[in-house]
């Protein structure tokens, strides 16, 4: 036999192996005992004022996630919120949660800007996400956002791909949800002041975020 005609045998028992454990971890993946219960997210505090809204029909159909919350805030001073949850109970291999990297050109809005952030939160531990500058014809926003899963906080796509492998091969739960805090600005508003004022939004949300998700309980 050749060495081409060993490689190739060797190629097809090992497509062989992997596609067969592939297939044993789709039939033997575990299910997460409950979703997330986003009530427990306050509509109100001192400051702020939340109302409920959705999408477009069409947007969930694509988005395929079990169960969602849209919620606008609104500050006193009139600043505006926007707290976006999406909940997959399985990610699925070639078809993972939509990143937004890929929605918002979609949807019209052009990334300005994005960076790696770190943000430390009210117990002094810090999450590292995303801070993107978003814009359309009409204005311009500051949008944070992160993945979580029962690893904890994911702050980019490579790095749920082999989150989702890890939970996978581990046969545990391969739940996640995606979070997003948006912030409108306008083309003259100050950055770093927009930036901070959403990152005192997130730190302030951040325990009952973590306390709706079904990772810790």
């Amino acid at each position: 036999m050749t060495g081409n005609g060993k490689k190739a045998i060797i190629a097809i028992i090992l497509l062989i192996i992997f596609g067969g454990f592939g297939t044993y971890l789709r039939s033997h993946q575990a299910v997460p005992d409950h979703g997330p219960d986003f009530s427990l997210i306050p509509m109100e505090t001192e400051t702020l004022y939340a109302t409920e809204h959705r999408f477009d029909e069409y947007a969930y159909q694509v988005l395929q996630a079990d169960t969602t919350t849209l919620r606008m805030y609104q500050e006193q001073t009139g600043d505006l919120y926007w707290l976006f949850m999406a909940y997959f109970s399985s990610q699925k291999y070639g078809s993972q949660i939509h990143s937004p990297k890929h929605c918002l050109p979609g949807g019209g809005y052009r990334i300005v800007s994005i960076e790696p952030y770190e943000i430390e939160l009210a117990d002094g531990s810090t999450i590292l996400i995303n801070r993107l500058q978003i814009a359309d014809q009409r204005r311009m926003e500051l949008m944070f956002y992160w993945y979580e899963t029962r690893n904890g906080v994911i702050p980019n796509e490579f790095g749920l791909k082999l989150d989702l492998m890890k939970n996978s091969i581990m046969l545990l739960p391969t739940d996640a949800v995606i979070c997003r805090v948006t912030y409108a600005m306008t083309y003259n508003s100050d950055i770093e002041a927009a930036t901070e004022k959403t990152v005192n939004f997130i730190r302030e949300f951040y325990p009952a975020m973590q306390a709706a998700l079904p990772f810790n309980n």
